[in-house]
């Protein structure tokens, strides 16, 4: 199940390093990637990447959602390099030239996530924001411009919620879909709103899945990975079959 694991996200989003090591620890064959947040790496600085990978942590995700102007994020991205994670993200509303630099600052060792909106956020937040409301007609709009905005940056991928993967992955196959807002129980409400359970965010092409309450607050964690790595198996392969039937139905339509 190593590469059902793969995909799986864990975010170390603790107020105490140690904590967040024990977690690494006790996750680490459940989880493929560990990301760090503001959390953590506000309190601690860059040392907390080596603390994290010295206790079983393979792959980093550096989760600080630089949004400045370009020479700023260039700078925080060869930082972000130099530390040795493994994605880092920036938000796409940064623009096409921050993004194209951080890109290039990456140099191909680190990947660029494009932050598209977040999980937080619904029409009516965007509205009031002042996003033009007669070419905002969906929030899945302007994800997929952003997402537009992302691939052509030459970013590596996006960050976007289950929401609107579909439509992205559809549009843009090449991005690697990261989608947060992860609920076992969909009728959990918190702070994130646009949500999906595992099988329907990876049914719909998410590529990885970040995953924490439901763990964190679990009784037992480790068996609610499990039970996350069947949903994401499950969806894996009804999303193949759904692949093979669309191709047919094209073959089919093309030929007649």
């Amino acid at each position: 199940m190593k590469e059902i694991a793969e995909r799986v996200i864990f975010p170390l989003d603790f107020q105490e390093l140690d904590e967040a090591l024990r977690w690494v620890e006790r996750l680490k064959d459940y989880v493929g990637i560990f990301k760090i947040g503001l959390e953590l790496f506000v309190k601690y600085g860059p040392s907390t990447v080596e603390r994290v990978k010295s206790v079983g942590a393979e792959r980093i995700f550096l989760d600080l959602k630089f949004h400045d102007i370009p020479n700023t994020i260039v700078g925080a991205v060869r930082s972000a390099v130099a530390l040795g994670v493994d994605f880092v993200t920036v938000h796409t509303l940064s623009g096409r030239t921050a993004l194209e630099r951080a890109v290039r600052a990456s140099s191909g060792r680190t990947k660029i996530l494009g932050v598209t909106i977040l999980t937080s956020l619904d029409k009516a937040d965007l509205l009031e924001l002042g996003f033009n409301g007669e070419l905002l007609t969906e929030t899945e709009e302007l994800v997929s411009r952003l997402a537009f905005i992302a691939r052509t940056s030459g970013c590596d991928g996006v960050v976007v919620s289950a929401k609107e993967v579909r439509r992205v992955k559809n549009s843009f196959p090449q991005l690697i879909a990261v989608v947060p807002g992860i609920r076992l129980d969909e009728g959990v409400k918190d702070d994130q709103l646009r949500t999906s359970s595992p099988f329907e965010a990876i049914l719909n092409g998410a590529d990885y899945l970040v995953i924490g309450r439901p763990i964190r607050e679990a009784e037992d964690p480790e068996k609610v990975c499990r039970e996350i790595h069947s949903a994401i198996e499950k969806a894996l392969k009804e999303r193949g079959l759904l692949q093979t039937e669309l191709a047919y139905q094209n073959k089919f339509s093309t030929e007649t």
